[in-house]
């Protein structure tokens, strides 16, 4: 079969095995992958000890072989692999799909059948496909450590990824009154359209006094300088959860700004099968479309990976296996 493989410190199209089924696990013919920043990542070597991998955490497919009741149907991939018997962490034996297993890059895809699930019916596959890393991280980060619901105000920092673009998504479904930030006053304008209430451009030096100081939860995944001033704009009980930090460590934040208010700061990383599973729920029943800003077919994956770092993207880059 044809993948696309990360090997020696580059990307290139190969032939492959195709993956063999085993017990409990599920063969999927992938339709279409989405790309996330985490295959960026691996490529740039900033996942130590990886040398080779068929990259990929997203897919929507048609089970090939798998359980009886989902042959030949449209399914999804929850990426969290081995998560554990605990909801509140993972296992020490958790990954994602995609590195060290292969992943979705590919024209088949071998998965554990507890990791499948119908595509909601209402998407196609290239939206669905969008889903499952951004998605479940939104999810979990806003859901589950946020406790989101509606009327509650949230500020979603960095407006235009794949997770900062799900969680103003499934916000806004709550009910919830949402803020975004941005680098483009483009994505905030965007974010208007999608239902939010505001935004401030986090370039200009006093961007959070263009917003309210009364958050009840703020989603971050960038860290960095800015991180102290997000902590001044939670209400009294309010949460900063952060799911990431690509602008790097925090600056000196004053504890007044926390015990004062009985605010807490929780980090989130992806999420559980079981939270895969609510999100799905939940996107079946408010119809939810997610935002797909490209697509490509897989031989153009260079082209997928400059749209995927491009400034002015707002949601997933998808591409088509087969």
């Amino acid at each position: 079969m044809r993948a696309l493989r990360f090997e020696q410190s580059s990307l290139s199209i190969r032939d492959i095995n195709n993956p063999v089924l085993s017990e409990g696990k599920a063969i999927i013919r992938v339709v279409h992958a989405a790309l996330n920043r985490r295959d960026y990542w691996i490529i740039k070597g900033a996942y130590p000890n990886i040398t080779s991998s068929t990259l990929g955490s997203d897919a929507c497919g048609i089970l090939e072989e798998g359980p009886q009741h989902l042959i030949g149907k449209e399914v999804i991939i929850c990426p969290s692999l081995n998560w554990g018997n605990t909801e509140s962490y993972q296992d020490h034996d958790y990954h994602i799909l995609g590195m060290p297993q292969d992943g979705t890059f590919a024209e088949y895809c071998l998965v554990p059948e507890e990791n499948i699930f119908p595509k909601p019916s209402h998407l196609t596959s290239e939206q669905a496909a969008s889903i499952p890393l951004a998605g479940l991280t939104a999810w979990r980060a806003l859901c589950t450590k946020g406790q989101c619901e509606a009327h509650k105000r949230v500020l979603i920092t960095g407006v235009g990824g794949g997770v900062s673009t799900f969680a103003l998504q499934i916000a806004v479904a709550m009910g919830a009154h949402v803020w975004v930030t941005s680098s483009q006053d483009t994505k905030i304008h965007k974010a208007i359209e999608f239902g939010a209430q505001g935004g401030a451009n986090y370039t200009k030096s006093d961007w959070f006094r263009q917003l309210p100081n009364n958050f009840d939860i703020i989603i971050d995944g960038a860290g960095g300088e800015g991180f102290g001033s997000l902590i001044r704009c939670l209400a009294m009980g309010g949460k900063l959860v952060f799911y990431g930090g690509t602008k790097g460590k925090w600056p000196s934040i004053l504890p007044q700004h926390l015990f004062f208010k009985q605010a807490e700061i929780l980090g989130s990383t992806m999420g559980s099968p079981l939270e895969f599973s609510q999100l799905c729920s939940f996107i079946e029943q408010k119809k939810l479309i997610p935002i797909v800003d490209s697509s490509y077919p897989i031989t153009q994956y260079n082209t997928a990976f400059d749209a995927l770092l491009a400034n002015e993207r707002m949601g997933k880059i998808v591409m088509s296996c087969s």
